[in-house]
């Protein structure tokens, strides 16, 4: 009986080590994505309202710092900052880019629903039980 239950300790240790290993590779793999290259809004969804018109002129760079620039026309930019980590039981990038409008909207910290080196898809549930969505899209 001790073996058998010695055996499930072992099983449940290698789960938890594998599952952290992944989360630790999400990060990094996020990370680097999106240090490269310009990104643009091409989802965001607040409270069930499609905002993403407001901010289709707007361009992310996400520097390797943990700043992020965005440029809202040829001379207007803004600057916050960006992170990867580990919340729980999940991955979230957050995000503050100010409180100016639009922009605002998008200060969150967001969890992270898929990502590839192109593509960064978020969600953030607010304590009233509202669903926020936002999409990044590399340009």
């Amino acid at each position: 009986m001790q073996k058998k239950h010695m055996k499930i300790i072992v099983i449940a240790l290698f789960g938890f080590l594998v599952l952290g290993s992944c989360k630790k590779q999400t990060i990094n793999q996020v990370e680097k994505a999106v240090i490269e290259g310009e990104w643009k809004v091409s989802f965001f969804q607040e409270d069930g309202v499609n905002e993403t018109s407001d901010f289709s002129a707007m361009r992310f760079t996400f520097k390797d710092n943990g700043a992020v620039e965005v440029k809202v026309n040829s001379t207007l930019v803004y600057t916050g900052s960006w992170k990867v980590q580990r919340d729980s039981d999940h991955v979230e990038f957050d995000l503050n880019v100010g409180e100016v409008d639009p922009l605002g909207e998008l200060t969150d910290d967001w969890h992270i629903e898929e990502h590839s080196s192109t593509k960064l898809e978020l969600k953030d549930e607010s304590g009233d039980g509202s669903i926020d969505l936002l999409t990044f899209e590399k340009i």
